[in-house]
Order: C-alpha cells, then structure tokens, then sequence
C-alpha cells in the first residue's frame, strides 16, 4: 500500500531557511497512519537537513519491523508528505477476508475479528483471529501473510 498523506509541521522556527528535521520527523507517524500513528516509531530522516529540493529516503518502524520513506521536504505552507513503497496489511481487511472465505466454505455467517490492527505485509508475519459462529461458539485462527502484497493462509489456532 502505498500512504501519501500531508500534515502540517513546524519548520525554521529557530533558523528561517533551515528545516526542522525533528518536527518533520515527528510529522511522520500521523501522515503514514492517521488513525493509528502510534503504529510508527523511530523515524529517521538523516539526509532532510542536507542541500536539495527534492524528496528524501528515510527509515521508521512499523509495527514492530524497519520499512522505508519517501519524505518531501516541507512546502512553503509546511506541509509534509510522506509513503512507503511497503504493503501495510490492516486487520480489519484481514478479517473481512477470512470472514468470506469461511462463510463460502462451511455455508454459516460468521464474524471475524484479528488483531493487532496492522503488519507490515511481509511472509510469516501474523494475526490472532477469532470466528464467532451465528450460534456463539468461537474458533481460534492464525492469518499468516504469505507475500509481500498481503496474501494469506489460515491456519488453526
């Protein structure tokens, strides 16, 4: 999946044409997953306060695991904008997934649920799944991701 979301920053506050490497950094999290920001840690944009115009790599970790950005430099209005070129795999469509495969599988509606809310979409990486048949009785499950673009399996948990 690829996330490019603008947010506002503070920047030169301290330096007028510089640019404040740390809000930007700060920035990061909110403009990747604004309804999970805390998902994002340790953003590192070591090459933001050099010379140049255009966008520059940087690193953040993602639910636990190192991917890479693309970060813009701040626009005149301070805007930010940032992606990464990783798969991010949220739960919720996980569970909508598993959720159609077992009605279509076994003939009875069930609810899915998966947590945690994210992973990055790389093979071996996991969510705890729960399937509630229409009667209550529950099933544990494991969605394993199997590729990079957020391919599954489920296996019994």
């Amino acid at each position: 999946m690829l996330v490019a979301v603008a947010v506002v920053t503070a920047c030169g506050a301290s330096e007028p044409a510089g640019i404040d490497v740390e809000a930007v950094e700060q920035a990061v999290p909110l403009a990747l997953l604004p309804g999970h920001p805390e998902l994002v840690a340790d953003v590192a944009c070591p090459l933001l306060a050099s010379d140049g115009l255009g966008p520059v790599p940087c690193t953040a970790t993602i639910a636990g695991l190192s991917v890479p950005l693309i970060v813009s430099r701040p626009s005149a209005d301070g805007r930010v904008y940032a992606e990464t070129p990783v798969e991010l795999v949220m739960a919720d469509e996980v569970a909508s997934d598993a959720e159609e495969r077992l009605d279509s599988d076994l003939g009875v509606d069930n609810a899915v649920t998966c947590e945690p809310v994210l992973r990055v979409s790389r093979a071996g990486q996991e969510f705890a799944c729960t399937a509630t048949e229409p009667n209550g009785r529950t099933h544990r499950l494991v969605a394993v991701l199997v590729d990079g673009v957020g391919s599954f399996r489920l296996d019994p948990g």
